[in-house]
């Protein structure tokens, strides 16, 4: 099976096979002209300001497409944890209520909540059952005090890929807000950001872009109510000039009211090449092409008895596929040796297929695999 991105594309690819999308990609050349652009682009004065607004605006539209919204449901922010930690900041909490995630969370989803204990808010930890998480546990801990429930659409740990369409469907009956991590499918499988009150996603894994830059959705049927705890200039309408400039402001209507100041314009410049080149391509084309290969790998896995988390349908997964090993960071290090990059930590190895793999990377981990583990 061929590549869907040619490999002669990306910087380096020529010298190892890349199975580390969950954690990293390697750069696309037209990642790296982005880049220059921007840098050319900052000794244009005026011109290049009015370079970086049509470029942040083709941006948006860009992420808009990926994610089902509008341009103005679009927040560009620093990084996945930020947008987070503000989404925490901005919720009404009071005492005696709770959030809602699971055990297969990442830090940067926990830790927020976490903060919030002080404030007498509950977190309840939703636990696996042999590393599967079904959408109805988590419906079962929500009550009448739930504010928020938070889930990865794809686990970072085991690969599982939640249905957070049926979990919405039953969120949006409540007072409950759903946030949902895309930062392991955005770019490799279809994101509703329409069946989720809130989306994030870093910039730099399976968007193809680099670090310094998050995405931030925000659905506005059901969060016209929050407040950003932090404000900047350009999370507020036009200021008030004279005196009243210093009595009150407004947030923006929109997503914007999440953006405090600039962007990282460089990443913007590079994360509106990449959107642009997995639209081309087709979500839809990504995710078949990861499935099959992921038909391949999976089998193989599980035939060298190895503990696979990562559900064999190709419905409940995307592109991270998981297996247990007591000694991962090993096993990681002996394949990076021979030129493959895997993620290992956390007693697993995750092996992350993207647009760019094909059947003679898959062939290379099969090959060299069983003798490191």
């Amino acid at each position: 099976m061929n590549a869907l991105i040619d490999k002669k594309d990306f910087i380096g690819l020529e010298r190892c096979s890349w199975f580390y999308s969950g954690a990293e990609t390697p750069t696309h050349r037209g990642v790296l002209q982005a880049v220059t652009d921007y840098l050319h682009a900052r000794s244009l004065g005026p011109v290049g300001r009015e370079r970086n607004a049509a470029t942040e605006e083709r941006c948006k539209r860009n992420l808009a497409l990926l994610l089902g919204g509008q341009p103005e449901h679009i927040a560009l922010m620093s990084n996945a944890s930020e947008a987070i930690s503000m989404i925490a900041q901005a919720l009404p909490f009071r005492p005696g209520d709770n959030v809602v995630l699971h055990v297969l969370e990442f830090p940067s989803g926990v830790l927020p909540w976490l903060a919030l204990q002080s404030q007498g808010v509950e977190v309840r930890v939703v636990p696996h059952r042999d590393w599967q998480i079904d959408e109805a546990d988590l419906l079962g801990r929500i009550d009448s005090r739930t504010r928020l429930v938070v889930t990865s659409h794809v686990s970072y740990l085991t690969g599982i890929r939640f249905d957070y369409r049926r979990l919405y469907e039953h969120v949006r009956q409540t007072d409950a807000l759903l946030l949902l991590d895309a930062t392991q499918s955005l770019g490799v499988v279809p994101v509703d950001m329409m069946m989720a009150d809130l989306v994030v996603s870093s910039s730099y894994k399976w968007l193809l872009s680099i670090h310094g830059g998050a995405v931030l959705a925000v659905n506005p049927q059901r969060t016209a109510h929050l407040a950003p705890r932090y404000v900047g200039w350009r999370s507020v309408k036009a200021a008030a000039s004279g005196e009243a400039k210093f009595q009150a402001f407004e947030f923006q209507p929109d997503a914007r009211r999440f953006e405090l100041g600039y962007p990282a314009y460089s990443t913007v410049y590079a994360l509106e090449s990449s959107t642009r080149l997995l639209l081309e391509v087709g979500i839809d084309s990504i995710e078949r092409h990861v499935a099959a290969l992921g038909d391949v790998l999976i089998p193989f896995l599980s035939g060298l008895g190895l503990e696979v988390t990562t559900p064999s349908e190709a419905g409940r997964r995307a592109g991270n596929i998981s297996f247990r090993h007591d000694d991962a960071e090993a096993v990681a290090a002996r394949l990076q040796e021979r030129s493959i990059y895997v993620m290992g930590g956390d007693g697993r190895v995750r092996i992350s297929v993207h647009a760019f793999n094909d059947s003679g990377d898959i062939g290379q981990l099969m090959q060299h695999l069983p003798d490191c583990l």
